[in-house]
């Protein structure tokens, strides 16, 4: 009877409790209804006097808003600066807009910043969470849920921060926009980022979060791991990376995919010419060129910059569309199981593979391949290099057999000992290079190199696949990657920021001579000058006349966040301090580029190579018109102690004379006379 009771006492307080629960609810809401006021930041008034208010894209033009904004900030400052890393997180969410969140960011002078989507301009900001410090903000003080309103974007307001009667900061807050763009929202387990920093292939799981440029939320989800990636980039402080979701997503229209890269335009002030490029690959009618669009990347609350969002190159329906040798393997083996097979190489080094423990009938594709730096391909688990010392990293299948590794190479090798004869026929097997590889794709890769003169073209990032025997017989070139150098964006050499010159993308000292060789083939030739003319020449007369203009206007207000965001940019490459001489220069390089390439392709115009060499590399090449003078003589630099630069000579001692005119190919080598060096102790 007893238990009886007691049971029906748990129902009728659980009864209660259903009811109570609306009412409870209300007078929750209510009481916070009441706690929230609006705080209007209109009646502020400026830090200095005679300070005028900055409009949403006023001022834009003149390329360094961080100098604006820290002789705005100042006026408010007045703390030590060991205080600055301990400001708490604040962190405020635009009104009516779900899962985005922004934290207070605080720049190495002491001025702090709320950098916001661009979505959010215009929306009223809910201060979510202060750490239980008090705010006051624009001389009002704040309370969490509180909505701040009448917001004036990139002026200084004067922010400070109490522990009871104590002011902890005072210092001024900057509410700076973004462009329209797309943001991407991801958040890690631990909320923070420095397991994944602490080294590139570690992961952490968490969740993200993507909305269009309207601020709509196209994707909710888990994301099983986050990533870096990238090769002399992830040694910047703004880091590229790489996520992968819980299943397939198409996102922003880029197609469906679980592996997405995020590239952090490190190196390039513009951040447009990885986007360019790829546009061009995609005017030349390239296939699997990688989509991708700009995004605001926010990471745990924190603005990270600028990115562009691109899938990951792999073989895929959405990617890569040639058969999947991988997937039979998968079947059989799990990833644990895969990373255990055991790895072997030949003796030189120039084949390696992995035990075959799924044996597959069908080896004639598909493959996908890089050319790597030799140091990377040491690393790598299947792969082979070619006679003339070409490296080639299998990518699919990764853990590829030693039948599978010999097929793709030989077939690699024929090509290449085929294109190296004057008629373009191999030796041996008498058939002709371009029964070896398909020409069109071969020459639009050409193009996306030479047109762009990437630093890196022909070196490393350079894709190529194999498709199954019964699509076709022949290697193929590409998807291109990787472009935040091209374009004159290089400074390590005397040639790559040269719009002048013809690179056959052997220019580089671990370039290939593959499309040297091609070039020089009639049949080759003739289709790269007859593309050039039908697509590569309207695609950059259009950039010229409006592509770039409307890229700078659709992502401005997010590049100069980004630089602000990043104030010590570590980009060995930037030339100009203001963003908009940055994007000047790259439009003068197409325009002169595209001036030099119609001459050499359309109007017949004859340019020879003057090349010179120190040490047995190339330093330098000057590409000069048919009849006209080389120019004064270049003064080499050589990193060795007790050497005197004496001049240049040819192969059979004939020295520079900067008088003659230029009507052939010339290579000069530096002479150096050594010079004693000093007795021990002598000064």
């Amino acid at each position: 009877m007893r238990e009886k009771i007691i049971k029906i006492c748990m129902v009728v307080t659980g009864i209660l409790i259903l009811l109570a629960m609306p009412v409870y609810t209300q007078i929750r809401d209510e009481a916070q209804r009441q706690r929230k006021k609006e705080i209007s930041l209109a009646q502020d008034q400026a830090l200095e006097a005679g300070q005028e208010e900055s409009p949403a894209g006023e001022g834009a033009h003149n390329g360094n808003k961080k100098q604006e904004d820290t002789k705005a900030g100042t006026a408010y400052r007045s703390i030590d600066d060991a205080v600055w890393e301990e400001i708490p997180r604040i962190v405020l969410a635009p009104e009516g807009i779900g899962d985005i969140r922004v934290s207070l960011w605080t720049g190495k002078d002491g001025i702090c910043y709320f950098f916001l989507p661009g979505f959010a301009r215009g929306k009223d900001l809910i201060l979510e969470n202060a750490q239980g410090m008090q705010v006051q903000l624009g001389g009002v003080e704040a309370v969490e849920g509180d909505e701040i309103c009448d917001i004036t974007e990139g002026r200084a307001y004067e922010l400070i921060l109490l522990e009871g009667a104590e002011i902890l900061v005072e210092t001024s807050v900057i509410f700076r926009y973004s462009s329209d763009l797309p943001v991407l929202s991801l958040s890690t387990l631990s909320g923070d980022m420095e397991t994944v920093h602490e080294e590139k292939e570690t992961e952490e799981a968490g969740m993200a979060v993507v909305f269009d440029k309207e601020g709509v939320p196209v994707y909710n989800g888990r994301m099983e791991g986050i990533r870096g990636r990238g090769n002399s980039t992830w040694g910047l402080s703004k880091k590229p990376y790489q996520f992968r979701l819980s299943q397939k997503t198409d996102l922003l229209g880029l197609g469906k995919g679980k592996a997405w890269n995020l590239l952090a335009n490190g190196y390039d002030e513009t951040k447009l010419r990885n986007q360019i490029t790829l546009q061009l690959a995609s005017a030349l009618g390239m296939a699997y060129v990688p989509r991708g669009t700009m995004v605001d990347l926010y990471i745990n609350d924190m603005y990270y910059g600028n990115y562009f969002l691109t899938q990951k190159i792999k073989v895929d329906s959405e990617s890569v569309d040639i058969r999947d040798m991988e997937k039979s393997a998968e079947a059989v083996y799990s990833g644990e199981d895969m990373e255990e097979i055991k790895s072997f190489q030949n003796e030189d080094g120039t084949r390696k593979w992995t035990e075959d423990l799924f044996h597959e009938s069908d080896i004639s594709g598909g493959y996908l391949f890089e050319r790597e730096l030799p140091d990377r391909f040491a690393g790598e688990t299947s792969g082979f290099v070619t006679d003339q010392g070409d490296c080639y990293a299998l990518k699919s299948p990764a853990f590829a057999s030693r039948d599978q590794v010999d097929y793709i190479a030989e077939l690699m090798q024929e090509f290449q000992d085929a294109v190296e004869e004057e008629d373009g026929v191999h030796p041996v097997t008498g058939r002709h290079y371009s029964e070896c590889i398909d020409i069109t794709s071969f020459v639009q890769k050409y193009l996306v190199e030479e047109i762009s003169k990437n630093y890196d073209g022909g070196v490393t990032s350079s894709f190529f696949y194999k498709p199954q025997g019964n699509v076709s017989s022949k290697i193929f070139a590409g998807p291109v990657w990787d472009y935040d150098v091209a374009f004159g964006n290089c400074n390590l050499d005397e040639i790559a920021s040269n719009p002048i010159g013809l690179t056959r993308l052997s220019d580089h000292v671990y370039g290939t001579d593959v499309f040297a060789r091609l070039y020089e083939k009639e049949d080759f030739l003739i289709k790269t000058k007859e593309l050039y003319k039908e697509k590569g020449l309207p695609y950059l007369q259009k950039l010229l006349d409006e592509g770039i203009d409307e890229m700078v206007q659709e992502s401005r207000a997010s590049v100069e966040m980004d630089n602000i965001r990043w104030e010590e940019l570590e980009n060995r490459y930037q030339y100009y301090e203001e963003y908009d001489n940055s994007v000047r220069y790259l439009k003068y390089f197409v325009e002169q580029r595209m001036d030099f390439l119609n001459q050499v392709w359309l109007e017949g115009e004859v340019y020879h190579n003057v090349t010179f060499v120190v040490d047995g590399e190339q330093w330098q090449i000057n590409c000069v018109k048919d009849g006209e003078l080389p120019g004064n003589e270049p003064v080499p630099a050589r990193n060795i102690g007790g050497s005197l630069f004496m001049g240049w000579v040819t192969d059979k001692g004939i020295p520079f004379d900067r008088f003659k005119p230029v009507y052939e190919d010339i290579t000069y080598h530096a002479v150096w006379q050594e010079l004693p060096l000093p007795e021990e102790g002598e000064p």
